[in-house]
C-alpha cells in the first residue's frame, strides 16, 4: 500500500545562543516549511542538515534514493558559491553567508536531477538551483536602476511581511503557464509575497524563466531537461497567504510529482 510521500527539507547551519551556552552551530529551518510539507503537500517531512561532508565523498545519493521529493527552503543567508573554470568556488556574498549549506545543496541539486527526484526551490532555494547550473545572481536588486526594492519591510511584524507585495506575470508558453491552463484559468498576472535582496542575473544551463516581476526580475524558473519536476519561485509559497490559483498550481504539480515517485517506489 502506498503511504504518504517523504520529502526532504533543506536546513541552514546557524549559530544560536541558548541558556548559558555561547552561540553554537545548529541545523535549523523555519516552521512554515515543515507546515507546508505536512499540510499542503500532505507528506512526511525529513530535515536535511547542512552537513556537506556526510556520506561517501559528501554524496547524499543514498538518502535521495529514499526520498520522494526535496524542498529547498528560503533563508536570511545569501548563496556563497559560484561556478568558474568548471568548479564551484566560495565567494563572500553581501549579508550573511552559509557556506555549509551551499556546499551541501549545490551538489545535491545535481544528484536530484540525476536520480529524478522532484525538487521545489523557494526564494534562496530558487537561487541555489540557478547557481548549481552555472547561473549567477545580483547581490542587491534594489541597487539596480529601475528595479524596485524586493526586500521585506523589517518594521512590520514578521507575519505581515509575507502579505502580497508586488505583481508577477507568467510567461506565455512556459511550464507554469501550462499548469495554469490545466487548472482552467487564463489568468497570467498575480500579486505575490516576494521578499529577497538577491536575484537572478544570468540563467544557468537549462534554466528557463517562468515568470517576471513588472520591473523585469526573474521570479520563477524551471529546469526543463530535468527528468522530474524541478522549479523555483522567488515568492514564499509556503505561506499561501492569498489562496490564489498560482500557488495552488505549483503545489499541486509538486505534490503530484512526489506522489508519482512514492507510488513507483511502493511497486518495486
Amino acid at each position: 500500500m502506498k503511504g504518504a510521500p517523504v520529502i526532504g527539507i533543506s536546513c541552514c547551519q546557524r549559530p544560536l545562543e541558548f541558556g548559558n551556552y555561547p552561540p553554537l552551530r545548529h541545523h535549523v529551518v523555519f516552521h512554515k516549511y515543515v507546515d507546508y510539507v505536512t499540510e499542503n503537500l500532505r507528506a512526511i517531512p525529513v530535515l536535511l542538515p547542512a552537513a556537506p561532508g556526510v556520506g561517501s565523498g559528501g554524496s547524499w545519493s543514498g538518502l535521495l534514493e529514499r526520498l520522494d521529493g526535496v524542498l529547498l527552503t528560503g533563508s536570511p543567508s545569501n548563496v556563497g558559491l559560484r561556478e568558474s573554470d568548471c568548479a564551484f568556488h566560495r565567494i563572500e556574498p553581501l549579508g550573511s553567508a552559509d557556506h555549509a549549506r551551499d556546499e551541501m545543496i549545490i551538489p545535491m541539486i545535481h544528484q536530484c536531477i540525476d536520480l529524478g527526484v522532484p525538487t521545489l526551490g523557494i526564494c534562496r532555494g530558487m537561487q541555489e538551483i540557478n547557481v548549481a547550473l552555472g547561473g549567477d545572481l545580483y547581490d542587491e536588486l534594489h541597487a539596480l536602476d529601475g528595479v524596485q526594492d524586493h526586500r521585506s519591510d523589517k518594521t512590520l511584524p514578521y507575519h505581515e511581511r509575507y502579505l502580497p507585495k508586488h505583481a508577477v506575470k507568467v510567461s506565455g508558453g512556459s511550464i507554469l503557464a501550462e499548469l495554469l491552463s490545466a487548472a482552467g484559468t487564463r489568468e497570467r498576472a498575480f500579486t505575490v509575497n516576494s521578499l529577497h535582496g538577491q536575484g537572478v542575473s544570468t540563467l544557468g544551463r537549462g534554466v528557463y524563466p517562468q515568470a517576471f516581476s513588472m520591473d523585469g526580475v526573474v521570479e520563477a524558473i524551471a529546469v526543463t531537461a530535468a527528468p522530474a519536476f524541478m522549479m523555483g519561485v522567488q515568492w514564499h509559497i509556503e505561506w499561501s497567504v492569498s489562496g490564489q490559483v498560482l500557488d495552488a498550481c505549483l503545489t499541486d504539480a509538486f505534490r503530484a510529482a512526489c506522489n508519482m515517485v512514492a507510488d513507483r517506489r511502493s511497486h518495486r
